[in-house]
């Protein structure tokens, strides 16, 4: 639907968004999770591995072994949507009442629903429910491996979770020289999405490639 350029400008949005700084998250993390990083961690990387709109993402690893990596939200960003919904809701109505569009769709409504989601979205351990349900719903497929939560270690603005490792499902040249089929990954997503909608009635609703890791066996790592 879009020229190349600007598919490649818009795709910055999902993981290389600006990063915030270390320190913030640092601090975002222990005042989330009520204790010390040294305590929760033995290794906490301060360059996040990918950053997006309303959070970014560390490397880590728990005293016990595991490589984790930790989502931090980003600082202040719930009083920042609060205030881009007000204006939305706004526009919303002002263009429900002037505009053709306006008697063709309930743009005040539309405007409530995206609010509603948005604001479910700054809450990790909704999230992070989510994926235990995905993890369980295909726990014996061979289609997707959905990272394992780590409770102890998430709240609502921190979310810690099985590091996964692939390279993303568009980048072409990583899964040519990781030998993944990419006709094998693309009919693994179709499928995925089959059963997502039409078995389980529970879907993956943010289904962009900063979410979809090609892992050996083109089995698809959905975060």
């Amino acid at each position: 639907l879009m020229p190349p350029e600007f598919v490649a400008e818009l795709g910055k949005l999902q993981d290389t968004v600006p990063p915030f700084p270390a320190a913030q998250a640092i601090a975002a993390v222990e005042a989330g999770l009520e204790r010390p990083l040294a305590s929760l961690f033995a290794a906490f990387d301060p360059v996040p591995l990918a950053a997006a709109s309303l959070g970014q993402v560390h490397a880590a690893r728990l005293h016990s072994g595991e490589e984790v990596v930790v989502k931090v939200q980003r600082p202040d960003i719930g009083h920042r949507i609060t205030t881009d919904l007000a204006i939305l809701a706004d526009l919303a109505a002002l263009a429900q009442e002037r505009l053709p569009i306006g008697r063709q769709y309930n743009l005040v409504e539309l405007a409530w629903e995206f609010s509603a989601t948005l604001r479910g979205e700054l809450d990790y351990r909704r999230e992070a429910r989510n994926a235990d349900r995905f993890r369980q719903l295909f726990a014996n497929s061979g289609l997707v491996h959905i990272p394992a939560v780590y409770w102890e270690y998430t709240g609502e603005r921190v979310l810690t979770t099985e590091r996964l490792y692939g390279p993303k499902i568009t980048d072409m040249a990583a899964l040519a020289a990781a030998g993944i089929s990419r006709e094998q990954l693309a009919r693994n997503c179709v499928e995925l999405i089959l059963r997502e909608i039409f078995t389980y009635g529970f879907f993956h609703s943010d289904p962009h490639p900063g979410n979809f890791f090609a892992l050996p066996g083109a089995v698809i790592g959905a975060v």
